[in-house]
């Protein structure tokens, strides 16, 4: 069942999870103009990752320019003690984050920006309505790259190494059923986009790709790494 707009938290309305307060003078990305924002208060913005986003954008600008390198720095300038509880607001981000409210972070990392931001939405709102790909989409319009996996973590990389152990039993299929699915979908979804000269590139990567796995099972067979 769906919450009715009204219902949910203002944050989460305005697509605006830490509540940044309204400023004529500033323009963010994807925000609603002053004119058309019906607020009043606090900024909107035109989807959540935009808001999101400049949250990210926000907690950055104080980490280089005050040198908010911990929780509890950050916190008292986000909610200042002339207004909330700053300490219940700092302890809670800091256990939801797993960090120590005077641990040093860096904000320009995605490992420390990302649990801290996820936690001052919950905080904020009292919940935290958004996926993993809108949270890491707006770190990335913010300048900050996700972590990647390592490679061995990859399907692609599952997919052939259980293919490799030469049995080809439910495990294995299932590992190459969940490489080429995603693939297979997407490839149906772009075919009445493509002309004959994007599917001959598009075949011959997707050749490239079934030979680089059948060497990857061969190499295994034959005990090499």
């Amino acid at each position: 069942m769906t919450t009715p707009t009204r219902a949910l938290p203002r944050g989460i309305r305005n697509h605006n999870p830490l509540n940044i307060r309204l400023n004529p003078a500033n323009r963010w990305q994807g925000r609603v103009t002053p004119e058309r924002n019906t607020d009043g208060a606090f900024e909107q913005f035109d989807g959540p990752v935009w808001g999101l986003r400049a949250g990210a954008v926000l907690i950055i600008a104080h980490y280089d320019r005050r040198g908010t390198d911990t929780i509890r720095k950050l916190v008292r300038i986000w909610a200042p003690p002339s207004e909330n509880d700053t300490e219940a607001y700092a302890a809670f981000v800091a256990r939801e984050s797993g960090f120590g409210a005077d641990e040093t972070l860096d904000f320009h990392r995605a490992e420390h920006l990302r649990p801290v931001l996820i936690a001052m939405i919950r905080m904020e709102n009292g919940q935290q309505p958004y996926t993993d790909a809108q949270i890491d989409a707006a770190l990335v319009r913010a300048g900050i790259l996700p972590p990647e996996r390592p490679l061995g973590e990859t399907r692609t990389v599952r997919g052939g190494q259980a293919a490799a152990t030469g049995t080809l039993g439910a495990a294995a299929i299932e590992a190459v059923q969940k490489t080429i699915g995603p693939a297979q979908d997407a490839l149906v979804g772009i075919a009445p986009y493509l002309d004959a000269a994007k599917w001959a590139l598009l075949l011959v990567t997707l050749v490239g790709i079934g030979v680089m796995l059948w060497a990857r099972i061969d190499d295994r067979r034959k005990g090499l790494r």
